[in-house]
């Protein structure tokens, strides 16, 4: 059962909190077709509480250092890889391949979770499994997406072995592959860690924008054939970014999309 006045309170702590501005009683009054008086009532209780604040000058209320609080103590509550297991369910069952999540290790990516698709196609890394970064796409998504100075000190401990004929053993080569892969959201590894391997991840995010891991699919090269590649990237690409708006990130702080 609905209780009005806990409702409208959540309410306006929702509007107060859209933008992060500051906010008149009228206003607020306006947007929400609420009665002023009781905008009003509602605010000051829950400035008593640490709620809100009101700005002496502006008259404007903007949200309580107890939301910092509270939001810090739920954020250390989540835990990546319990709550990316649905995700990779999702990307196992929509793309027929195995998915992973993985984390950086130093100079390796590890695999920390995974997923198989329904019909039982066996996945041949286990947890633990530990790739190279610059020939693996969970790997070139944890290198793409890492913030300086980390990223150089990561790139600086790669021992550049060509794993097949594909691999990319070149530092500058490496860079600008970087690039693009910061640039679209994805990255493939094809066949440059395992012949007969395609693999597609996309970066997964924390609640401050920093990188949090990176998520998945692996299979043989001719299901993840070039006719369906896109398909499997938007599905990768849409999958993190569900998973990292589920752990907190802001999705209208940076946008990374797609193209058509």
């Amino acid at each position: 059962m609905e209780i009005r006045s806990v409702s409208k309170a959540m309410r306006l702590i929702k509007a107060i909190g859209e933008d992060g501005g500051s906010h008149g009683v009228t206003d607020l009054a306006r947007r929400l077709h609420m009665d002023k008086a009781s905008v009003s009532r509602i605010l000051k209780t829950l400035q008593q509480g640490g709620l809100v604040e009101q700005d002496e000058a502006t008259r404007g209320y903007t949200l309580g250092l107890t939301f910092v609080h509270l939001g810090q103590k739920a954020l250390r509550r989540i835990d990546l890889r319990s709550a990316a297991q649905n995700t990779l369910e999702t990307l196992a069952d929509e793309t027929g391949e195995c998915a992973q999540l993985a984390v950086s290790a130093g100079d390796r990516a590890l695999y920390i979770a995974q997923a198989a698709p329904p019909r039982g196609v066996n996945i041949d890394a286990p947890l633990g499994t530990l790739v190279p970064l610059h020939c693996t796409a969970l790997g070139k998504v944890l290198l793409a997406f890492q913030r300086d100075p980390l990223r150089k000190e990561m790139l600086s401990r790669i021992e550049m072995e060509p794993y097949t004929r594909r691999t990319i053993d070149d530092f500058d080569a490496l860079e600008a592959h970087l690039e693009g892969v910061s640039g679209c959201g994805i990255a493939l590894d094809d066949e440059e860690f395992s012949i007969g391997v395609r693999c597609i991840a996309a970066p997964v995010f924390k609640h401050d924008g920093t990188l949090a891991g990176a998520i998945g699919i692996s299979g043989p090269s001719p299901r993840i054939a070039d006719d369906c590649i896109h398909e499997f990237e938007k599905i990768v690409h849409r999958e993190a970014m569900g998973l990292s708006r589920k752990i907190g990130w802001d999705s209208s702080e940076i946008a990374l999309a797609l193209p058509a």
